[in-house]
């Protein structure tokens, strides 16, 4: 990124408009596929100030102001042309949790895609500290766009006269930017050419005001919890010390804590741990993206064999080699491809087939959600069931140490929270991000899927052992 002058930005361009892609398009009529970013910080920030940043952030990132717009042909894109402001919150913090009461508040109001935001920024101002919260859609953003939209946001509190970098328009992440020899097998694009060829034969295609239908009884049904591991910055260097003993990453080290809290607290699983890691691929693609925004994630899922009878650390180094051979490009590119081939409103059907019961008689689109939804047999049922059978017990999203800055002008940032959506499957999807020296890990779920009880449980003995790691 450069800086420009400010003749340069009174005439930039910051209009953004791109086809979708079908990795962006799986995500779109999820009620659940939200994620977000909390920065703790202390200092004063008003909501004009705060406006002000996040429009400034939005002259490099216009990404993060789209609405989505459907052609005739059926295609649809991405476009800043008549999208909605981005809308700037500010409430009172009522206490220290008080972040996710607002969370669920934001998760219940339905999103509007054909009119935007995507993207909604909140403060939570408090007399020590203060909450600033991004929650914007998985369609349009990974967790590194988050850390790299909030950096600029802070950046431009601590200096309000800071002009915008500018950012070129990054490449869509499709096919024809991911690494050389990335290909789907004949097999593989044969069997989703006939799970295509089913689909049709009993395909029902949901809009937007089934979207709405299906989000408000989602969410007057199930609450979002988090369960957060935070670590003081000595702890947080015993941890990064005891992970360089042992030659291996902080993500592998969390990740295996993660399946012996889980088995402390409630048991050994009996099997092989289903086990995943997001990937953050834009030093992988063909092109060069730099520092863009938008969604360029994938990931590798691997059964791990935790050996209870062996010390914690062996089976650490034993997951992290597994982990070192599987991040090959065809491994972490070779699923997405998948989403490339498949007919993409069959991705609404899956999610339909499975909550569409919780639509309530008095709701618009009770019927015709009702009756898919019932269905005892089809394509969408029968591979809703097959999936569920694929879903990782543990998923690590590590951010890593971010770009934040710990000072900006008269702010200090205390830690960061990175709260990814919850698969409703999925027991343990965590969030890892390390900010300002303190390291936070984040249990995230859905109420009515896992007990708050049980999670709470996982979570305590994920923070003994990360808070005692020097003694394992």
């Amino acid at each position: 990124m450069y800086v420009v002058t400010m003749t340069e930005l009174e005439t930039m361009k910051v209009d953004f408009e791109r086809e979708m892609t079908s990795q962006e398009r799986r995500f779109l009529g999820t009620p659940m596929s939200h994620i977000s970013m909390v920065i703790r910080m202390r200092g004063p920030i008003s909501q004009q100030s705060l406006r002000m940043a996040v429009d400034k952030m939005l002259q490099t990132y216009p990404i993060f102001r789209v609405r989505v717009h459907r052609r005739n042909d059926g295609t649809e894109l991405l476009t800043t042309d008549g999208a909605a402001e981005v809308p700037v919150k500010v409430y009172e913090r009522m206490s220290e949790d008080y972040w996710l009461d607002v969370l669920n508040v934001e998760h219940s109001i339905p999103a509007r895609p054909s009119a935007g935001a995507l993207t909604r920024f909140i403060l939570l101002k408090g007399e020590d500290a203060s909450d600033l919260i991004m929650f914007c859609h998985h369609t349009i953003c990974d967790g590194r766009s988050l850390e790299l939209a909030l950096r600029e946001v802070i950046l431009h509190l601590g200096e309000p006269d800071r002009v915008p970098p500018k950012m070129s328009t990054p490449p869509a992440h499709t096919p024809e930017v991911f690494p050389q020899g990335i290909k789907q097998s004949r097999i593989k694009s044969w069997f989703l050419r006939k799970l295509n060829d089913k689909w049709q034969n009993e395909k029902v295609l949901f809009d937007e005001e089934d979207l709405r239908n299906i989000w408000e009884a989602f969410w007057s049904y199930s609450r979002y919890e988090v369960e957060s591991v935070e670590l003081s910055k000595e702890e947080t260097q015993a941890v990064l010390e005891a992970c360089r003993e042992n030659n291996v990453t902080l993500n592998s080290a969390v990740t295996v804590g993660l399946m012996r809290a889980r088995a402390t607290a409630l048991g050994e699983y009996g099997r092989k741990v289903r086990t995943g890691t997001a990937v953050d691929t834009r030093n992988r693609l063909t092109v060069e993206v730099g520092e863009a925004a938008g969604l360029y994630a994938a990931g590798i899922m691997f059964e791990f064999d935790y050996k209870h009878d062996k010390p914690f650390w062996e089976n650490v180094r034993k997951y992290h080699e597994t982990v070192v051979k599987r991040l090959k490009d065809n491994d972490i590119f070779g699923p997405i491809l998948d989403q490339f081939e498949i007919d993409q409103s069959l991705f609404d059907g899956l999610l339909y087939a499975m909550i569409g019961h919780l639509v309530k008689p008095e709701q618009s689109r009770y019927e015709k959600i009702s009756d898919f939804a019932g269905r005892e047999k089809g394509m969408a049922i029968d591979y809703q069931k097959k999936s569920a059978d694929r879903v990782p017990d543990v998923l690590t999203t590590n951010l890593g140490r971010l770009g934040i800055p710990e000072t900006a002008g008269d702010l200090t940032i205390d830690r960061a929270l990175f709260t990814p959506s919850a698969p409703l499957l999925m027991e343990i999807p965590a969030g890892v991000a390390t900010a300002a020296g303190r390291l936070t890990v984040t249990i995230n779920y859905q109420d009515k899927y896992f007990e708050q009880e049980r999670m709470q449980r996982i979570a305590a003995e994920t923070r003994s052992l990360l808070k005692n790691i020097g003694n394992i």
